[in-house]
């Protein structure tokens, strides 16, 4: 599962483990590929679009350096193609990302499905 927590991004798995009984990890920030790709294959993906013109790619950056603790050129490359398509990731993130955004006073929508 993904979920956040202190105003961070967390994932967590839970598994019976025969030796142990039940088996957790989880982490801080972006889930792992494996966890990450079973939830979207499990709930599907959403998608976050912009829908100001006047969105200043500064404040978009510093959101989406916040939400996944992205390099200045990760961040600018990720800033670009949400400008252009949106930013499609788990419920989860998408939520957190549009709660970053709007204290930014970014406007933006959530749409479920994928960025086309």
């Amino acid at each position: 599962m993904q979920l956040t927590r202190d105003g961070r991004l967390r994932w967590e798995v839970e598994w019976a483990c025969d030796a142990c009984g039940i088996a957790h990890d989880g982490g801080w920030g972006a889930a792992p590929a494996e966890v990450r790709g079973q939830i979207l294959a499990q709930h599907g993906p959403c998608c976050v679009r912009l829908t100001g013109e006047e969105n200043r790619g500064a404040a978009v950056m510093k959101a989406l350096r916040r939400a996944f603790d992205l390099s200045v050129p990760q961040s600018q490359e990720a800033a670009r193609r949400l400008k252009q398509s949106g930013h499609q990731g788990t419920y989860v993130e998408v939520r957190f990302l549009a709660e970053l955004m709007r204290a930014e006073g970014i406007r933006y929508e959530v749409l479920p499905g994928a960025c086309e």
